[in-house]
């Protein structure tokens, strides 16, 4: 048994559920645009050398990825080893004449006091001291920058990354600057694109951005990157990087990427029900709440029952009568 009470609920609600479906609601009209972009490393340098020598190893090729060790190449280090032996020599032998002038020292000021020697005599000695402790501390010095030196001579990476490019062979020889190899970064991948100010306001105001990988029929998430505060005065655009880091089917570059953004419809036009429109002799007219006729321009169908219209009076949320047919 249903109940009175319970009956005009239901009257009411399909009353209310009619008023609303009587009313069509203006929309902003948008255009899909499609833009095509290629995949890069996020990172790349071009490695070179720091010393000069002869090339005695290579241990990566092109599209090999860095080992642990960092290694990529490294040249042939011979002399820089003897010269740090040789370092290694004089640092001991400067510390055998420390401990000999300190010696000295001590027995001359004895002397002195006794008044056996003159003081010019401990003056020379105490200069002879001060001389081996800087020689000490001067071959110090250079054996720190043999060291370093020799560190040198191995051309290192960030482990991971893909070797690019490749400049030498075993047995060539580098000069200072010499460039070794190119490598990248593709753990994660870039993908710039130039947009005019309204495509990049359209691009800002994705909610989640997703990309489109025709040549693996994936769509993976992306970030924005970074975005280029310079303006090209040629194009009127504006250097956008998109990141690529989830979802990558490979890791290289020239991947296509495409990317769909929805801008405001260059010709003004809005959306509407078509069951709103009042065709009459070739023109059209919409009827507001008050029963004001609106003439406005059919410009075509769009999609799930609705048409694009143009008129300087419309606005995004007005409201229009459904015709009864």
């Amino acid at each position: 048994m249903i109940k009175t009470g319970s009956v005009f609920c239901l009257i009411l609600l399909s009353l209310s559920a009619s008023a609303e479906d009587s009313w069509a609601t203006v929309q902003p009209s948008y255009q899909q645009v499609n833009f095509t972009g290629f995949s890069r490393a996020r990172h790349d340098m071009v490695l070179s050398t720091e010393v000069a020598g002869k090339v005695k190893q290579v241990f990566v090729d092109v599209g090999d990825a860095i080992p642990k060790n960092g290694k990529v190449s490294c040249l042939d280090n011979t002399f820089t080893k003897i010269d740090i032996n040789s370092t290694v020599n004089d640092i001991e032998q400067a510390k055998i004449d420390v401990v000999y002038y300190k010696k000295q020292v001590n027995r001359y000021q004895e002397l002195v006091k006794k008044k056996n020697v003159s003081i010019n005599q401990l003056d020379d000695m105490l200069r002879q001291l001060a001389t081996s402790e800087r020689m000490e501390q001067s071959k110090r010095l250079q054996k720190q920058h043999l060291q370093e030196t020799l560190k040198r001579h191995c051309i290192k990476s960030p482990a991971g990354w893909l070797v690019d490019e490749r400049y030498v062979e075993p047995g060539q020889w580098l000069d200072i600057g010499s460039p070794v190899a190119k490598v990248g970064s593709y753990s994660k991948l870039l993908v710039p694109f130039a947009l005019t100010v309204s495509e990049l306001n359209a691009l800002k105001a994705e909610k989640v951005l997703t990309v489109w990988l025709p040549e693996y029929k994936r769509r993976i998430p992306a970030t924005i990157e970074r975005i280029s505060p310079a303006f090209d005065e040629e194009s009127r655009k504006i250097q956008v990087d998109l990141l690529l880091e989830r979802d990558l089917p490979v890791q290289r570059g020239g991947l296509r990427v495409d990317l769909k953004l929805k801008l405001a419809d260059v010709a003004g036009a809005f959306l509407i029900a078509s069951k709103a429109l009042d065709k009459r002799f070739e023109e059209v007219w919409l009827e507001s709440k008050n029963g004001q006729p609106v003439r406005v321009e059919f410009l075509g169908n769009a999609e799930n029952g609705l048409v694009r219209i143009r008129s300087p009076q419309l606005k995004a949320g007005d409201q229009f009568k459904i015709l009864q047919r």
